[in-house]
């Protein structure tokens, strides 16, 4: 086996105990907040679209979780009463409803995930910027391979 591919499978290797740990912290949070797994995916697009500058819409967080319109109706009633989020109609289109993270969400994930962002800076502070932009463009391409992967898969699930 060449070093490439060696380095390549331990790459694997480490993107998949990362993809566990996390589904680990996910689990953790869900469970300290009584809510269920899905919710905290949702909770995680909303607010990566409010930092993105483009409030999530109902209709974008149900094809993004991959649920019916009942389904996603659920899980932004339970985040809604559970004070994580609120519905807005957009001020352009009435008929679009946007998600946002309340100030009360905003600061329980901050609670609780503020050390992983503080500790991702002192990993990164070992880096130099070039390394970085690597690592970006590496991770970039990990995580578009996988969403095709995603789309493949449902795509399969369909014709069956």
């Amino acid at each position: 086996m060449t070093t490439r591919n060696s380095t390549t499978l331990l790459i694997g290797d480490l993107l998949r105990e990362y993809g566990v740990l996390g589904l680990r912290i996910g689990e953790a949070f869900a469970g300290r907040h009584a809510m269920e797994h899905v919710d905290l995916r949702a909770l995680t697009i909303i607010s990566q679209a409010e930092r993105d500058g483009e409030p999530e819409t109902v209709r974008g967080l149900r094809e993004r979780l991959g649920l019916s319109s009942g389904g996603t109706t659920l899980v932004v009633d339970r985040l809604e009463r559970a004070g994580h989020v609120q519905r807005a109609r957009d001020p352009h289109d009435r008929r679009v409803v946007r998600l946002t993270i309340t100030p009360d969400g905003a600061a329980t994930g901050r609670r609780y995930f503020g050390g992983l962002a503080t500790g991702l800076a002192a990993v990164a502070a070992g880096f130099a910027d070039d390394e970085l932009d690597t690592v970006r463009r590496f991770l970039a391409g990990v995580v578009t391979m996988t969403g095709e992967h995603l789309a493949d898969i449902a795509a399969a699930d369909q014709r069956e």
